[in-house]
């Protein structure tokens, strides 16, 4: 009989879990190697056994079975050769128990398994359960199925037959749950070796692995689901966090604002951009800033585009004269900027980003570049000028990350916190490299990283990344140093997105649609 261990339910990462869960365990993000290092004398200390923890996994499967697929009659449960196939055995055998018609299939069925995945086979065919060849079984008469083939431990590319299985898998029309990780995922980087299962969801057991929660791992995993398994405070003590997963509703709330404040005590914003016929980007970033509470907000672009600034927002301020002495004003004038909503890369743009970075030679100024910004960074590096960018926000997408450090896409994508990592150490600034599960790494600590949370698919649309700009460029102006803006703004702006998304849906999304949101947000939580 299966023991009766103490089971912590799952928990939905984001809104239940931050409710339900101490941030200081849910939101620490931890390597396959930490887990499989600690696990066991985390389990040890509370007198667990591995095979009593082995089936607190299956409970915790079985849990996500009866809450999300309460209708599921017929389950096919889908094992390998490691101990993730054990925490299969187990689930198969529990919705045995709960008179569930359950069908297990083996990707070899010649395989001797070891260990406690022996022992939960052991287990299941006690009780006449057969083990089947994936290739006799049709993966479309089952409501339901259980991917339980390859675990953390996996290393190198995934051959035959494996791929095969997986391949059907995803060819398939019913919901896999995936149990620990989607298998073919790398755990720590996210990447498909080269191919990974698409689930639904996915329940992730002591402590979310780093994959599971940015770039393409996001979508291989559906809905992250976190069980402890009931040793999260030992096992928390016995290691280092390679990164901290974050959200809008986990940070601290901002103080209120003192009764005497004035609007120079929130920050002068300059937002330098807007080349021609690009103006609306620079208008989003001003806008962006204003309604993340920003003092005093001011654009300086071209003079083609100053008309369109000038009626976008009567609350932003136009630099209205031109050249370099305008130039000079409008930095001296600021104490925080943003370079590069709409910013282009003719000779205007050459001229003012080369004008706004030796400014920034002589001052402690703090500013975040992006867009154009970014690009022409990326080359004033490969002609190996000097760059000292002092207190700097850098927030690449991919595809400027990849010209930032002379790589392909594909390579930033591979391991996004390598990328992130890598940017912020060579140009010695705060780097936020956008996407799913936005990644934020200080250039100092390699330690200091962070994953947002928040976010979704809607937010896939010009002018997110401008509006980004601006959130942080308030959280500067507001005091913060560039790792505790960058989180804010993240967060923030990944929030205000979900609320669009929770109100209207979101396809049809539009960046200024983030506006109301953001000031809703800073003001009620």
């Amino acid at each position: 009989m299966l023991e009766n261990p103490k089971v912590s339910l799952p928990l939905e990462l984001k809104e239940n879990v931050i409710e339900q869960t101490p941030a200081s365990l849910a939101y620490k993000l931890v390597s396959a190697e930490q887990v499989r290092q600690h696990e066991l004398t985390a389990a040890a200390s509370l007198e667990c056994t591995s095979f009593a923890l082995m089936q607190r996994a299956g409970a915790a499967v079985m849990h996500c079975i009866q809450t999300y697929y309460p209708l599921a009659e017929k389950i096919l449960v889908l094992v390998g050769g490691g101990n993730n196939a054990g925490d299969g055995y187990i689930v198969a055998s529990l919705a045995r128990l709960h008179g569930l018609n359950v069908i297990l299939a083996s990707a070899d069925p010649t395989h001797t398994l070891s260990s406690d995945a022996l022992k939960a086979q052991q287990l299941w065919q006690q009780g006449d359960g057969l083990v089947l060849n994936w290739q006799e079984v049709d993966f479309r008469e089952y409501d339901l199925l259980v991917d339980a083939l390859l675990g953390t431990g996996l290393q190198g590319v995934i051959r035959s037959p494996m791929q095969d299985v997986i391949k059907q898998v995803n060819l398939s029309t019913i919901p896999v749950v995936s149990i620990d990780l989607p298998s073919g995922l790398h755990a720590d980087t996210g990447a498909p070796l080269p191919i990974a299962v698409e689930a639904e969801r996915t329940v992730t057991f002591v402590a979310i692995k780093p994959g599971l929660v940015t770039g393409i791992g996001k979508h291989f995993c559906g809905q992250l689901l976190l069980d402890e398994l009931a040793i999260g405070k030992p096992f928390f003590a016995l290691v280092k966090a390679q990164a901290n997963l974050i959200s809008w509703a986990t940070l601290t709330k901002l103080a209120d604002r003192q009764n005497h404040a004035n609007k120079g005590k929130f920050g002068r914003l300059v937002c330098f951009g807007g080349n021609k016929g690009m103006a609306g980007a620079v208008c989003l970033s001003a806008t962006a800033a204003l309604r993340s509470g920003a003092g005093l907000v001011k654009v300086f672009c071209h003079e083609h585009s100053q008309v369109v600034v000038a009626t976008s927002q009567p609350e932003i301020m136009l630099q209205i004269e031109t050249g370099i002495a305008a130039i000079k004003s409008a930095l001296e004038w600021s104490t925080c900027l943003v370079l590069g909503p709409g910013l282009g890369t003719d000779q205007w743009a050459k001229s003012l980003f080369e004008h706004v970075l030796a400014y920034l030679q002589h001052t402690e100024k703090p500013i975040v570049i992006d867009a154009d910004g970014l690009n022409l960074l990326a080359k004033r590096y490969e002609a190996k000028q000097v760059i000292n960018l002092g207190h700097c926000v850098l927030t690449p997408h991919p595809g400027e990350a990849a010209r930032l450090l002379g790589v392909t896409v594909p390579e930033i994508e591979q391991d996004r916190y390598a990328a992130c990592q890598a940017i912020a150490s060579r140009y010695q600034a705060v780097c936020v490299l956008k996407g799913a599960g936005t990644i934020i790494c200080h250039p100092h600590n390699s330690e200091d990283c962070y994953v947002c949370a928040d976010g979704n698919p809607g937010m896939a649309t010009a002018g997110m990344g401008d509006v980004l700009s601006g959130v942080i460029g308030a959280m500067l102006g507001l005091g913060m140093s560039g790792q505790i803006a960058a989180n804010y703004g993240v967060c923030l702006h990944a929030a205000a997105g979900d609320r669009v998304a929770s109100e209207y849906g979101q396809r049809g999304m539009i960046a200024s649609d983030l506006f109301q949101p953001l000031r809703v947000l800073l003001n009620y939580r």
